[in-house]
């Protein structure tokens, strides 16, 4: 129902209008006003598939649904990962996404953390993954995203600021689970997944960028 309201303007301006809406609606939160700036690189208007790809309402606690265009970037292995897909896949009128020869995936009424499962599933019953899997979710409608999973509560897929702290990103996610005594984590990006013994060390290593998983280890 929002597509006939929103097509009609232009995505860069509707990207500031929603950005001055968040810093009116959370002007107590400093670390939402330091967010403010968008990483560069994922910008407004990059992720349209075609000329009839509307410009929908986004909440990354929400669900996805018809219209929302994901930037993906899909890996096989850890050490040296192969890509096996990166580019733009768009949610059909029937929540469908399709990922061409490796098959789709209905990802309308998901949240994000369980579209990432299902899009990995994709590419596991294709037979074109053999090791880890690891599903990046760069963008969708322009928001640059990362990944917080592990030993969290429950895992989240939030918006990437300038200036968003690896530390920053696991707070806002919750945190680590109660009791945990864990310390290290692992960071996976473009595939290529590295540990460090605790969450200074790769805030200090390992600057976040647009698609990068968090993991938190429930062991170490």
């Amino acid at each position: 129902m929002y597509a006939g309201k929103f097509t009609t303007m232009p995505r860069i301006t509707l990207h500031l209008l929603f950005a001055g809406l968040l810093l009116v609606t959370t002007s107590g939160c400093t670390t939402v006003k330091k967010s403010l700036t968008i990483i560069p690189g994922v910008g407004p208007s990059g992720d349209t598939v075609s000329a009839q790809d509307p410009l929908m309402p986004f909440n990354y606690k929400g669900t996805l649904g018809y219209g929302h265009t994901l930037r993906l970037a899909v890996y096989d292995g850890a050490i040296e990962p192969s890509r096996l897909f990166n580019g733009l896949v768009m949610i059909d009128r029937q929540g469908i996404a399709d990922f061409g020869k490796y098959g789709s995936a209905r990802l309308g009424g998901h949240t994000i953390p369980e579209a990432q499962r299902l899009v990995e599933s994709v590419f596991r019953r294709n037979g074109s993954a053999v090791g880890r899997v690891h599903v990046h979710v760069v963008s969708i409608e322009n928001t640059p995203l990362v990944t917080v999973e592990g030993d969290v509560p429950s895992p989240v897929v939030m918006p990437l600021y300038k200036g968003l702290s690896l530390h920053e990103a696991v707070a806002q996610a919750g945190g680590r689970r109660a009791g945990s005594r864990a310390q290290a984590v692992y960071v996976t990006q473009k595939g290529v997944r590295r540990f460090y013994q605790t969450e200074a060390a790769a805030d200090y290593g390992c600057p976040l960028g647009a698609g990068d998983i968090i993991t938190l280890s429930p062991d170490l």
